[in-house]
C-alpha cells in the first residue's frame, strides 16, 4: 500500500491536475457512500476540485451523510478532462460500467476496493482484501497521508466501516478494525444520530417486503442452506425502493442451522440480482465467481438473465455440490 499511496503522492503534487472525480458502485451501501466522501475529503484536501458521481439514489438510511454540493450525476459533470478518476469499492467495472467511460477519460485512474476479486482495472490499485472495509482503508490512507481526521470525515469513515461490518460482527472485523473506529469516534461526531440513522429508522414498506420475501422462503441440504426471492410480481406489487432490499439476506441467515443464503431479486428487463451469505467456513465467493460474479468468501453476488426457474435450480445445484466438497 505504501508503494501506491507514494504514487497517489505524485499525482496530488502535480499542480496542472486540478480536477477529480469520485466513483461509488451502482446500488450503493454503506460502505461505497462513506468510502466516497472520504476519499472525496482527502483529495479536496489538496487543492483539488471535484465530486462524487453517482446515478443511483442513496438509501434513506445514509442521506444524512450526503452534501449535495459535492455529488452530481454523470450527465452533469461538465469537466472537459477530469485528471483523476477515483472508484471505491468496486470490485470490477461492471460495478459503475454506467460510468466507467467518464472513469476511463481521466488523465489518471485509481481503485481503492478491499474485494479479493477485484481485477486491477485502474492505473493505481489500493486492493486488501484483508480489511474490513473500504472505509478502512481510506482511514489508513489518511494516516499515510499524515491528515487529520475531521469529525465530518470520520462519521463517513465510521459509516463505512461499521455497515460493511454488519456492526462489527462479520469475520473480517479485526484488532485494527476497532483501533481505526476508536479514534473515528474519539473525532467528536454525533455517535447517536449516526446509530439511529444507520439501524433504526426502517420504513415501513421495508417491514412488509421482509413479509412478503420471508414467505418464500426454501430451506434445503437439511436446513443448512435457505434461498428467497423477490420477484416479478412482488416488485410489481409492493411499493418500495431498491435499498429497501437492503439486509434482506443477512435476516434470513440469522435463522438457526443455516449456513448459507442465496437471495434472488428481480432487476427488471428479464434480469436478476443474486446475493449470497455464509456464516462460517463456506465460501460464497467461489459460486458467484463461476456465474461470472464475485466479492468475498462469505458475502458476494453476482447477475444473471437466466429465467427464475432455471436460475433457482442452478443456484441449488452449485451450493450443493460446493457444500459437498467443502464438507
Amino acid at each position: 500500500m505504501k508503494q501506491m499511496v507514494a504514487k497517489i503522492k505524485e499525482i496530488l503534487a502535480d499542480s496542472n491536475l486540478e480536477t477529480f472525480l469520485v466513483f461509488p458502485h451502482v446500488m450503493p451501501d454503506g460502505d461505497t457512500i462513506g468510502s466516497a466522501i472520504g476519499i472525496h475529503r482527502l483529495i479536496k484536501g489538496f487543492g483539488k476540485e471535484g465530486y462524487i458521481v453517482l446515478n443511483d439514489d442513496i438509501p434513506s438510511n445514509l442521506l444524512f451523510l450526503k452534501d449535495p454540493l459535492i455529488w452530481k450525476r454523470s450527465d452533469e459533470v461538465t469537466m472537459d478532462t477530469p485528471a483523476i478518476g477515483i472508484a471505491v469499492d468496486c470490485g470490477e467495472v461492471k460495478l459503475f460500467e454506467d460510468r466507467y467511460p467518464l472513469f476511463k477519460s481521466t488523465k489518471h485512474t485509481i481503485s481503492i476496493d478491499h474485494h479479493l476479486t477485484n481485477s486491477m482495472y485502474a492505473e493505481i490499485n489500493i486492493v486488501d482484501s484483508k480489511a474490513s472495509s473500504t472505509g478502512e482503508l481510506i482511514y489508513r490512507m489518511y494516516k499515510e497521508f499524515d491528515v487529520e481526521i475531521d469529525s465530518v470525515t470520520a462519521e463517513a469513515l465510521y459509516a463505512a466501516i461499521t455497515t460493511d461490518t454488519g456492526g462489527f460482527r462479520y469475520s473480517n472485523t479485526n484488532p485494527d478494525t476497532f483501533a481505526a473506529c476508536s479514534e473515528l469516534v474519539a473525532s467528536g461526531f454525533d455517535f447517536n444520530r449516526l446509530n439511529v440513522e444507520i439501524f433504526q429508522n426502517k420504513p415501513f414498506e421495508k417491514v412488509k417486503l421482509l413479509n412478503e420475501v420471508f414467505a418464500t422462503l426454501d430451506l434445503f441440504l437439511n436446513g443448512k442452506a435457505a434461498l428467497v426471492v423477490l420477484s416479478e410480481s412482488m416488485m410489481d406489487r409492493l411499493n418500495y425502493a431498491t435499498y429497501d432490499t437492503d439486509g434482506i439476506v443477512e435476516f434470513v441467515r440469522d435463522i438457526e442451522g443455516v449456513e448459507v443464503v442465496v437471495f434472488i431479486r428481480y432487476m427488471g428487463h428479464g434480469s436478476h440480482k443474486v446475493s449470497m451469505r455464509s456464516k462460517n467456513e463456506f465460501d460464497v465467493s467461489k459460486i458467484a465467481l463461476a456465474f461470472s460474479g464475485g466479492g468475498h468468501r462469505k458475502a458476494a453476488g453476482f447477475k444473471s438473465d437466466l429465467s427464475l426457474e432455471a436460475l433457482i435450480e442452478a443456484l441449488k445445484k452449485a451450493v450443493e455440490g460446493a457444500f459437498h466438497v467443502e464438507s
